[in-house]
């Protein structure tokens, strides 16, 4: 009797733990139709579900493997229709809620869970990513990394509408001047900068976008400086300006981008730049003894010169 009740305590664990695995089949074959048997449905539903619970795991070989499931079927060369993308969308949210928690612990599940959704890259997905880029929203670095990361991703993916788009950047673009931390800040950027490779528009929506990016940009560059001259010569964003400005040295001499956009950015950036350098001169002497600020001061200062220079025609 003893030994029988052991065998079937045994064979309901094992049903119990083959319940909660994550489907093994595939579902590529069947994600670019536009209605779906309930089978198929179902197929699916479980696959992205039990995939994406998969990522809440801090095992580096169970959490590649999850995330490259749930990629997979959003690959190009897949072509998943707009009806299943809406369905897979859903379930994957479903499955990463967890993650999302802000009371959730495993951060690596949770970066993971952020790049899924990128790539998915719907208005669903889109609006989970930017309260997770807010740091008004989240208290967590690295979500607010690749929450932004993910928003860039978001635009080229191809799927948002050109309203939603605009909105998101709009957004995205007033969170820099109160983000804490100049890495988050400089994939912002980053991510503001990537409105410009938005694919399936038009010339005119393709000059109208890149005009945007470059309006925000300078804008946030703007606030971000007004919001430095008010704090100390310690101030870490300057690593993010750093960065940010030689990046947008290039997009101004970007002849794919409009010239009358260009120029417009360039000259209100002038005002902008001149106070910047005038602040790193200001903070030169007490942010010496911090080779990592003082060289940042530096080399913003530098990039800044060359686009006031060229603003004004100098060599």
């Amino acid at each position: 009797m003893t030994n029988m009740r052991i065998l079937l305590l045994c064979l309901s664990l094992t049903i119990c733990f083959a319940a909660n695995e994550p489907p093994r089949y595939r579902i590529v074959n069947i994600v670019n139709k536009n209605t779906l048997t309930d089978d198929e449905n179902k197929r699916i539903t479980q696959y992205a579900t039990g995939w994406a619970e998969a990522l809440d795991t801090t095992g580096t070989t169970e959490l590649f493997s999850a995330r490259q499931r749930l990629i997979s079927p959003l690959e190009p060369d897949v072509d998943m229709s707009p009806y299943v993308r809406s369905i897979y969308c859903n379930s994957v949210i479903d499955g990463v809620g967890p993650l999302l928690d802000p009371n959730n612990k495993n951060e690596m599940g949770l970066v993971n869970a952020l790049q899924v959704l990128s790539v998915i890259g719907n208005e669903q997905t889109s609006r989970l990513l930017l309260n997770s880029a807010d740091s008004a929203d989240e208290e967590r670095d690295s979500a607010r990394l690749w929450a932004s990361i993910g928003l860039g991703k978001s635009f080229t993916v191809g799927v948002l509408p050109l309203r939603r788009i605009k909105s998101d950047a709009k957004r995205l673009a007033n969170y820099i001047v109160s983000e804490p931390k100049w890495f988050v800040i400089a994939e912002q950027f980053s991510s503001l900068a990537a409105l410009q490779r938005t694919p399936n528009l038009d010339s005119r929506q393709r000059e109208e976008l890149g005009a945007m990016s470059l309006d925000l940009q300078t804008d946030a560059i703007g606030s971000l400086i007004n919001a430095m001259g008010k704090t100390g010569s310690d101030d870490e964003r300057i690593l993010a300006l750093s960065i940010v400005l030689p990046s947008l040295r290039i997009q101004l001499i970007d002849p794919d981008l409009d010239a009358d956009a260009r120029t417009k950015s360039q000259k209100e950036l002038v005002q902008y730049l001149c106070k910047l350098v005038s602040m790193s001169v200001e903070h030169a002497e007490t942010s010496r003894d911090n080779e990592l600020l003082f060289n940042a001061h530096g080399q913003a200062m530098n990039v800044a010169g060359l686009i006031v220079d060229r603003e004004l025609n100098l060599n």
